[in-house]
């Protein structure tokens, strides 16, 4: 054999070498990417009746966001967290907008709070939040305040401005958390010490979002804090590679239940880094200005017009409406 000959086979045994190389390492890859993509699908969500209308628009996808607080030897919860999750991948962001939880509306025909809607199972939640503010929304996902706190420790922790009002409450349901539903007997290991801008694990974060009483707030406090929480963690993921998001899904999607399918969930992850990494900003409805308590003081009382106008601009015109 010449050795212009052997060269020629030597080239072409190291190119088959390296194709074999990179599809044995690409299909790892995307095996591990479909490993981190295992969760709690949804099969009984019924889209055929969640009440959509209103303004809809390409590259704006809404999801609801349901927390709920399902203690031990509980079925079922009432949705204590409830927000609307914009991704908007014509302008690369995302958004958060909170909703009260004592906002008065219309649930199946009769008046309630809007967290109970949940109660009657996800498919009525989006309803009542498509028909109260005119949304389009046709996807859900939901996790246990339970879950959250192994969520926050799966992003590494969260960096928060934790105020002095903030400190020993946030404390006294830290507490109750590890000794009700962890059985953690060395709770005290997991108190904040200080105010100040510090880094939090999962049940110092989970604890200081639910926090409400004894001067922080009630639940427009609460809201507020959730919010921060939720995009803190955003803040922690768009620092990511897409190797070590791909490790976090893994951790993360399976303490979620969700409506939305593989197929589905991909391209909305692909697009929210199509202009690199995404803004995140935060709403709350009813917005400040905009809303008074029942006499009995149950509820929160609000023009919901008034409120379907604001949540739309802030969404579709990205405008946040004014003196909000």
């Amino acid at each position: 054999m010449s050795f212009r000959r052997f060269t020629r086979i030597l080239r072409r045994w190291l190119l088959l070498a390296a194709v074999l190389s990179a599809v044995v390492v690409g299909g790892l890859y995307a095996y591990r990417i479909y490993a981190a993509m295992q969760y709690d699908y949804d099969a009984s969500f019924d889209s055929a009746d969640l009440g959509t209308h209103g303004t809809t628009a390409n590259g704006i996808t809404n999801i609801a966001l349901f927390g709920i607080d399902v203690r031990p030897g509980e079925d079922i919860g009432r949705s204590d967290s409830i927000m609307i999750l914009t991704i908007d991948n014509t302008r690369g962001k995302i958004k958060l907008t909170s909703i009260m939880r004592d906002s008065l509306v219309e649930i199946n025909g009769t008046k309630d709070k809007i967290n109970h809607a949940y109660t009657l199972g996800p498919t009525q939640a989006v309803r009542t939040l498509n028909e109260t503010f005119g949304l389009d929304i046709t996807e859900y996902a939901t996790v246990n305040f339970d879950q959250m706190s192994d969520m926050i420790d799966a992003v590494g922790g969260i960096n928060i401005e934790v105020y002095d009002n903030e400190v020993k409450e946030t404390n006294r349901f830290i507490k109750e958390y590890c000794v009700e539903q962890r059985g953690i007997p060395n709770y005290e290991d997991y108190y904040i010490q200080s105010a100040g801008y510090q880094w939090l694990n999962g049940v110092q974060a989970m604890s200081y979002g639910r926090i409400r009483k004894n001067g922080t707030g009630d639940d427009w406090g609460r809201v507020n804090r959730q919010g921060r929480v939720l995009q803190a963690m955003l803040t922690e993921v768009k620092g990511m590679s897409i190797g070590k998001m791909a490790d976090l899904a893994g951790k993360v999607l399976p303490n979620m239940k969700t409506s939305l399918r593989l197929r589905e969930l991909t391209p909305l992850m692909l697009g929210m880094l199509r202009f690199g990494k995404p803004e995140i900003e935060h709403f709350r409805l009813p917005a400040d200005g905009c809303w008074e308590y029942s006499q009995d003081g149950a509820y929160i009382l609000f023009d919901e017009e008034e409120a379907a106008g604001q949540l739309h601009e802030y969404i579709y015109e990205d405008r946040r409406p004014s003196g909000t």
